[in-house]
């Protein structure tokens, strides 16, 4: 079995290099609309923008374009910009040298050591490209040189647990009620799926629809079933490797439990039920990543603790 110290490294790796990944592509296509819309409110549009990585006491000094990127994409110091999440990866990579292969620890080390220290808004969509082509080659590296083993595991789960929760703070700032098609368009490409929409409902696109496909499409990887489905998977293998896909009395481990509440919340109501109170349905999207993590945290890295 691996070290809990190890198993924690490879957890926050993916799940850091899947959230420098998702905020380059939130920032890149929300910034871009923020900049070519001239009748757009920017210091509202900041203030948004930055909710929704859970940021809301922000000085008006800080509602602009440029120091969105200095906060959100060359702050090192900050674990939730795009450079600081790839940094601390790499912290945790050094960490668990042994557990990855030299091409996934070199991918890494050359995309954080390449990430520019200051990003104008005249070149940013350059940036955000280079942190999104190289992080998709580190996930690239990861599902074809390593091992389907406890620490591809551990990463896959924390990158699968990110996704969900980037997406649902994506949602969550998705006005339903002053939806436009063009912000809906918008919404898509931030989550990387405009594109999968588009081929999967070949029409207009309307807000419900981008919705329901964001949330309950089963085939597209970025959506929350899909996520969800991933992640019970590998929380089964993991447990039978550990010998305890069920406790005691016959009901699964607790982060699996909470993977299933989620899942079925989400797959066996209409789509109606889930936007009557949509802001407290991706809040409560995001309580579960929280909860998992806990979950994972008392079984896996600091079982002392339990």
């Amino acid at each position: 079995m691996m070290l809990s110290r190890l198993a924690d490294s490879m957890f926050w790796i993916g799940r850091y290099v899947e959230r420098a990944d998702q905020t380059a592509r939130i920032l890149d296509v929300k910034l871009q609309a923020i900049t070519e819309d001239a009748a757009l409110d920017v210091q509202e549009a900041c203030a948004g923008l930055y909710a929704i990585f859970g940021i809301t006491d922000v000085a008006d000094a800080d509602r602009t374009v440029q120091r969105v990127l200095d906060r959100l994409v060359t702050d090192r110091r900050n674990p939730s910009s795009v450079a600081g999440a790839l940094q601390t990866a790499r912290e945790n990579a050094r960490g668990a040298r042994e557990m990855l292969s030299t091409e996934v620890w070199e991918s890494l080390n050359t995309t954080t050591l390449g990430l520019p220290r200051g990003v104008r808004p005249s070149r940013m969509h350059g940036t955000f490209q280079y942190a999104k082509d190289r992080c998709a080659v580190f996930t690239g590296l990861i599902e074809s040189s390593m091992t389907r083993d406890e620490a591809w595991l551990f990463c896959r789960i924390g990158q699968q647990l990110e996704r969900v929760d980037m997406l649902a703070r994506n949602l969550q700032a998705h006005d339903l009620e002053q939806a436009t098609d063009a912000s809906t368009v918008t919404l898509l490409r931030s989550c990387g799926a405009h594109e999968a929409y588009i081929r999967s409902y070949r029409g207009r696109v309307r807000s419900t629809s981008a919705i329901e496909f964001l949330l309950l499409d089963s085939i597209f990887p970025r959506s929350a079933v899909h996520c969800l489905a991933e992640l019970d998977a590998a929380l089964e293998t993991l447990a039978k490797l550990h010998g305890s896909t069920f406790d005691r009395v016959g009901t699964a481990e607790p982060s699996r439990r909470i993977v299933g509440q989620a899942q079925a919340s989400l797959r066996f109501r209409a789509l109606e039920e889930i936007l009557t109170d949509f802001d407290q349905e991706m809040e409560q999207l995001q309580l579960v990543t929280g909860a998992i993590t806990r979950g994972l945290g008392s079984r896996y890295f600091d079982p002392d603790l339990t």
